[in-house]
């Protein structure tokens, strides 16, 4: 019994072969997962920034494209338009949510491009204005902070007014100083105005909720926010590469 359990192990040799190769290929094939999952897992922070690299340049476009379209149906003898913005993407470093005085810190600063009184914005909205700027970091001003206010418009051709944060929720503003006599529809959407020189026009901020008389003589309107401040992670500075210029000739108007 023992020369012929021999034999038969010599003659099987090769299927033993391959129980082992499979073996081994299964153990292999698992440290080989195991080890592509931690290099993805490493490479997330630079595949995230490559996604809102690619997010802002997309953004940028379609603005461009709107503010063309609009100029086109404004005065079909213009052929162009150009954006008076440049854009730079950045990151959160540290943004407070727990006091009425919320700011922002991004990690770019002056030898990125970055100047005081740019704004700070998403695809889902304003996010601040740049206040201080380092070599290599920025300090900005929430929108959930009570100092600070945004000129936005209720509709692409409706009422101009000043938006500012509620101080109550992270997803709630409110625009002050309407007129009592204009109608104003829930669910409206507000936009930047256009009318300052730190945001782009057209920039969706959130819609129009509950309306309110205040003092008899003006009308305030809850504004939803699209933007989450709970879920920032990138963000991008826009500055208006004539704003010098206009606050040149402001200067000049008012001597």
């Amino acid at each position: 019994m023992e020369i012929a359990a021999i034999v038969l192990l010599t003659h099987t040799r090769s299927m033993q072969d391959i129980w082992l190769n499979k073996a081994s290929h299964r153990v292999l094939g698992a440290l080989w997962k195991s080890g592509e999952s931690v290099r993805n897992y490493f490479s997330l922070g630079e595949q995230n920034r490559i996604l809102a690299a690619e997010n802002l340049a997309l953004s940028v476009q379609l603005r461009e494209y709107a503010q063309e379209d609009l100029a086109k149906r404004m005065n079909p003898m213009r052929d162009s338009i150009s954006g008076s913005f440049r854009y730079i993407p950045a990151s959160i470093v540290k943004a407070s949510r727990n006091s009425q005085h919320n700011y922002i810190i991004l990690n770019k600063g002056s030898e990125d491009g970055v100047k005081p009184q740019t704004g700070i914005i998403t695809t889902h909205g304003v996010v601040g204005v740049v206040q201080a700027v380092d070599k290599h970091y920025s300090y900005g001003l929430s929108l959930m902070n009570t100092m600070l206010s945004v000129s936005a418009r209720i509709g692409h051709t409706g009422l101009v007014a000043p938006l500012e944060w509620d101080g109550r929720r992270s997803d709630g503003a409110i625009m002050r100083n309407l007129p009592l006599h204009q109608a104003i529809t829930p669910g409206d959407t507000v936009w930047t105005s256009g009318f300052s020189s730190v945001f782009p026009a057209d920039i969706p901020i959130g819609t129009t909720g509950k309306v309110r008389m205040v003092d008899g003589s003006m009308n305030e309107a809850e504004v939803n926010l699209f933007q989450d401040f709970g879920a920032m992670r990138y963000v991008i500075i826009t500055e208006n590469i004539d704003k010098d210029e206009i606050s040149g000739l402001e200067k000049a108007a008012a001597k």
